[in-house]
């Protein structure tokens, strides 16, 4: 390392010790828990024919939370039988799914369908058989609707969340959701922050702050971190592995396993300071496990 390099680290540290003296950040409280790692898994298949393979990879990468893909084809007893396993190694599941769709009145039913499924599984599923909450990725800035009635378009997705907050306390599971990380500059009818409202909603939120440099997914997550410490709510940070079309910044495809770790050792060291931040999130297991498996070849 340069003389230039060691001073500016230097000051960097310098300057992140005089905010936290002086308060400039939300500090986390001495009992606060460490920081979990999640990763999402979508192809359902791979809990049926590798479930001892995704969970080597979980242990190894130290994941302490998989959001798991739901899939009514798939019999329930491949279900128990991962998330027993899951269970077993320290590794909380939480039921995945979701739809830009699911915004809009006219798509609810699909919500419900899916909400009932996971009630359905949870019934009829022992304790260390059940999901540990359930998790929700609704994109409706990809409708079309969105361009020419966003207003109903939001009042549709806050409609939604409610829906799925409730049926999670009724099962007495968490519910928790993605959310990009520019949500904090829509507004609600009421005047606060879309992001804001969500938290209050959700127990924990992750935010899509794809971007392939510490610094960069600092500077996207910073607005909703604050917002969550705020909120007295929980926020993981999500990065994204797979390819993009939206340029090579967004992901971690291009860059090494052991870049990617450094970047997110950095984001965990400073995020850590906001009481609201609760991890990483990587996504996929599919882009995530590729990953790491090209640095050992």
């Amino acid at each position: 390392m340069s003389m230039k390099q060691q001073m500016v680290k230097t000051t960097g540290i310098t300057f992140l010790a005089i905010l936290i003296l002086l308060g400039g950040f939300p500090m986390k409280p001495a009992h606060a828990q460490s920081a979990q790692k999640a990763t999402w898994l979508w192809n359902t298949q791979l809990i049926a024919s590798s479930p001892d393979e995704v969970l080597q990879f979980a242990a190894s990468q130290q994941v302490n939370l998989i959001y798991l893909q739901i899939n009514a084809d798939l019999d329930a007893s491949v279900y128990h039988s991962f998330i027993a396993a899951a269970s077993a190694q320290g590794i909380a599941v939480e039921a995945l799914d979701g739809a830009p769709s699911w915004a809009l009145d006219s798509q609810r039913p699909q919500l419900q369908s899916s909400l009932d499924w996971i009630s359905s599984y949870q019934t009829g599923a022992s304790a260390e058989q059940r999901f540990s909450g359930i998790h929700i990725d609704i994109e409706p800035y990809l409708l079309p609707e969105w361009n020419t009635d966003q207003a109903s378009v939001i009042a549709g997705w806050q409609q939604s969340v409610l829906d799925v907050a409730q049926t999670a306390r009724q099962l007495g599971v968490e519910a928790s959701a993605d959310i990009p990380f520019w949500l904090y500059t829509l507004n609600t009818a009421d005047g606060s922050t879309l992001s804001s409202w969500m938290m209050k909603q959700y127990d924990s939120v992750t935010i899509m702050a794809y971007r392939d440099h510490a610094d960069s997914i600092l500077d996207v997550s910073y607005a909703e971190l604050t917002e969550g410490s705020d909120n007295g709510a929980r926020v993981y940070i999500g990065v994204e592995t797979n390819q993009s079309e939206e340029g090579n910044n967004i992901s971690f495809y291009e860059e090494s396993a052991a870049y990617m770790n450094q970047q997110l050792a950095q984001v965990t060291v400073t995020a850590s300071v906001y009481s609201s931040f609760a991890g990483i999130a990587v996504h996929d297991y599919a882009g995530w496990s590729a990953k790491v498996q090209q640095g050992t070849d």
